[in-house]
């Protein structure tokens, strides 16, 4: 029993990465900065996309003419906040890949 614990805490020890210098490193920093500069202009598209079909529907009337028959901008403007989703999660998925892997090679770097 002792033993196992002994290997244990050496596997620990052997495994253990030094996340303190990962953050200082400029890898890590550029990592950072890219992710920002990609994220936060879509957050903001997003939300602004997304928030802009209630305020045109309760105080406007250019999504009530009709956009062919029975169906009006509304109802178009809604489907299209579905499609601009999985466009936006779509995008964001391909970036975050390109990102795991940065951050492997920042830890295999850095950290060992």
């Amino acid at each position: 029993m002792v033993r196992l614990e002994k290997n244990l805490e050496e596997s620990e020890q052997t495994n253990l990465v030094d996340y303190e210098k990962i953050v200082a490193s400029k890898e890590f920093q550029n990592m950072l900065s890219d992710k920002k500069k990609f994220i936060i202009p879509f957050t903001i598209f997003f939300m602004g996309y997304s928030l802009l079909l209630p305020f045109l529907v309760f105080y406007t009337n250019i999504l009530d003419h009709p956009f062919i028959g029975d169906i009006t901008w509304a109802w178009v403007y809604g489907v299209s906040i579905t499609v601009m989703s999985v466009w936006v999660c779509s995008i964001y998925v391909r970036k975050s890949e390109g990102i795991d892997e940065q951050i492997k090679e920042i830890i295999e770097k850095e950290g060992l």
